[in-house]
């Protein structure tokens, strides 16, 4: 067990992944989970002996492939093991279709983390955990988090991305209920539509196919419930299009935050080798940001799209060389620079088109 006391950490799942894709390709026995990508998305933006600042609780049942082990010990990161010898380490299929559409189904059952699995030290040292979970399980991970608080100056902010299959109409009370909990809540644009009752490509027909308009619509539409938690940020998660931020505040702020691979850039699709994870690592790296500014939900939401780069880029996580650096091309803080300025160049055309 790790003795260290990291500041970035994610309760969800490891898992084996094996991946179909519409051409009938297919990848096995791949390193994935939402735990484990978000992680990455995190690890990405520290420096080597800053590593440790990024915890996570590992689940390992009897058949855990020791070339997956390596990848994880690469990153040096803080890690609780917990050994199953009684039961298959979790696997998972993903079949992807049109529009990077994922259906998942388990081959083995999943092994949760829960509050419990993590030391007393790791709950007052968390500055922000990433939760992917129905919004039953995330109400009772919050719920046992606090209850292992001490200290109540510092208290962990919570980023929820809930589980798929959950969001469905008839759980939106729950949704509502959970997101009261959090501090950030990150549904992709078919999960949004999906939990308030609607199925997005009929909706996007509806609106002639305006892919912004009609995720900014369903934002509107989860807004118009008045929630105490009014300092609830609610990020949309849109694929190619990037992400749309929306602030619970009295002033109402939605803005717009680009993908780093442009999709309108043929140069910069030939990155885009399989999204597999890459909302999950988009997570992470929010999660990262929203530490490193201080809660800004704009700019933490820059960080994310950085961060969930580098998963497209491959099968599989993001690629840590021995020397430190991250896949090939600009390492995080150079990608964010280009990001930034890009996203700066694109408003003052606009605003230059409007004058």
């Amino acid at each position: 067990m790790s003795t260290d006391s990291p500041i970035f950490a994610s309760i969800g799942s490891f898992i084996i992944d094996d991946i179909v894709y519409p051409d009938g390709r297919k990848v096995c026995n791949v390193l994935g989970g939402a735990g484990i990508f978000a992680i990455y998305g995190m690890r990405l933006w520290q420096a080597d002996e800053l590593s440790r600042n990024v915890g996570y609780v590992i689940h390992k049942g009897f058949d855990y492939p020791r070339d997956i082990d390596n990848q994880i010990s690469q990153l040096n990161i803080s890690l609780v093991t917990k050994l199953h010898p009684d039961q298959h380490t979790t696997r998972g299929l993903n079949t992807f279709g049109e529009n990077d559409h994922r259906d998942f189904e388990y081959v083995h059952p999943i092994i949760r983390a829960t509050p419990d699995d993590f030391p007393d030290a790791w709950i007052e040292s968390i500055k922000i955990l990433h939760i992917i979970s129905s919004p039953e399980r995330a109400i009772e991970i919050v719920s046992d988090w606090r209850k292992r608080e001490k200290n109540s100056q510092q208290k962990t902010y919570f980023l929820w991305e809930p589980l798929p299959w959950a969001c469905l109409p008839e759980n939106l009370d729950l949704i509502y209920e959970a997101a009261q909990m959090v501090d950030i809540i990150t549904p992709n644009h078919e999960e949004l539509a999906a939990m308030l009752g609607y199925q997005f490509n009929d909706l996007l027909k509806q609106y002639n196919d305006d892919f912004i308009k009609t995720v900014e619509f369903l934002a509107d539409k989860f807004s118009e419930r008045k929630l105490t938690n009014d300092k609830l940020v609610l990020v949309v998660r849109s694929s190619k299009y990037g992400a749309l931020v929306l602030q619970q505040t009295v002033d109402y702020v939605r803005s717009w935050i680009p993908a780093y691979w442009d999709y309108t850039n043929p140069d910069d699709q030939d990155h885009v080798v399989d999204v597999t994870g890459a909302g999950n690592t988009f997570c992470g790296g929010y999660a990262y940001g929203w530490i490193e500014t201080n809660s800004d939900p704009i700019e933490s939401a820059f960080y994310a799209a950085v961060s969930a780069s580098y998963t497209v880029e491959q099968v599989g996580v993001p690629v840590l060389y021995r020397d430190g650096y991250w896949n090939d091309g600009p390492q995080p803080n150079k990608r964010l620079e280009i990001l930034k300025e890009r996203n700066r160049n694109k408003r003052e055309r606009e605003e230059n088109r409007h004058e």
